[in-house]
């Protein structure tokens, strides 16, 4: 479970940097994306891993998968607030509960 955390708090304090970048129109915001993208995968294999991802927390992993779709989709489209915004208050708000004890 510790990696679990470990790895959650590195994704949040990344997807922090990363919309900090874009919310303040800085240089490389949109480039920190894919790796931003990248941590997400591997965060959702260790929550896979752990058994996290079942039955009794398919709900939670609906929203989580809703989410990503959201944000790829941001992505896509260009739509860097909108990014910024689903890691910021959706995204990192679910990994803190996912990374609870």
């Amino acid at each position: 479970m510790s990696q679990l955390q470990d790895m959650g708090r590195q994704v949040i304090a990344n997807n922090e940097k990363a919309a900090d970048t874009i919310y303040q129109r800085k240089p490389g915001g949109p480039e920190m994306i894919a790796p931003v993208m990248k941590l997400l995968v591997t965060f959702t294999e260790l929550l896979v891993q752990s058994g996290k991802a079942d039955a009794e927390h398919m709900q939670q992993m609906q929203q989580w998968q809703n989410d990503f779709t959201r944000l790829a989709e941001a992505n896509q489209q260009q739509d860097y607030i909108l990014v910024a915004d689903i890691l910021h208050h959706d995204l990192n708000r679910e990994i803190e509960e996912w990374i609870k004890k």
